[in-house]
């Protein structure tokens, strides 16, 4: 049985992802904000914390390692967007998408670090975005910090990869989870938008978290020994057109 912590996303890719483990035997701990969501899949224990909060990373690994003894993969799924005007935005909403979606990864995997060196397929995946290599009017702080992601991967895998610890990037494009509702919920005329969208994308529609999760579960499987340093988006080909 693996060890396994993931970080975020509790009500949409990270709770699939939590699932997809726990369907497999692992020992799943899925740490998110607020009370334990609905649905949440049998075989995975929850553990409720601040994320923009300087020790979350640390209080989930120590979590884990008292559940399990072990962290063999960690996922940081972590994601704060706000969506506003550039006049609108305020520095209390960048210092928010600073905190959780690049020093939460980074503080992760530094308290980890001892744990994932002790396993023998020790991997770390990060959910970030498409965002990180085309531009989206008003998400500001969420593309600039995603686009810091991609370079925390490189540095990480190239320190990491003596340990054999791989870390990668899963690039979530247009996925029909909680966040992205989120994103249409304040866009004017959002159906006709999104399905001016979907008209774009190669495959013409939204993808789901269960696509996702399954290209998440391969980073972590011994299938991709070989793997790291990589940026991999799942996107219904939308950043190759």
């Amino acid at each position: 049985m693996a060890g396994i912590l993931i970080i975020g996303g509790a009500s949409g890719l990270g709770g699939e992802i939590a699932a997809d483990f726990a369907r497999s035997g692992d020992g799943v701990l899925l740490v998110d904000q607020g009370a334990v969501p609905a649905g949440l899949g049998a075989g995975v224990a929850y553990l409720a914390l601040d994320l923009a909060a300087e020790d979350s990373g640390a209080r989930a690994v120590r979590e884990a390692v008292d559940r399990f003894g072990s962290i063999d993969t960690l996922v940081v799924a972590a994601a704060a967007m706000d969506s506003a005007p550039i006049t609108a935005w305020t520095a209390a909403m960048w210092d928010r998408a600073a905190a959780v979606n690049l020093r939460l990864p980074f503080l992760a995997v530094q308290a980890a670090l001892p744990w994932l060196c002790a396993s023998d397929n020790a991997s770390v995946t990060f959910i970030s975005s498409t965002a990180t290599m085309r531009g989206q009017v008003h998400t500001h702080g969420y593309q600039a910090t995603k686009a810091g992601v991609a370079g925390l991967v490189r540095s990480l895998a190239a320190e990491l990869g003596p340990a054999e610890i791989r870390v990668n990037a899963v690039l979530a494009g247009w996925l029909d989870t909680p966040l992205t509702r989120a994103y249409w919920a304040g866009v004017e005329d959002a159906d006709g938008e999104r399905a001016r969208l979907d008209r774009r994308l190669p495959l013409r529609r939204h993808g789901t978290a269960a696509e996702a999760a399954a290209l998440v579960r391969f980073l972590a499987s011994t299938a991709a020994s070989y793997l790291t340093g990589a940026m991999l988006p799942v996107d219904g080909g939308d950043t190759a057109v």
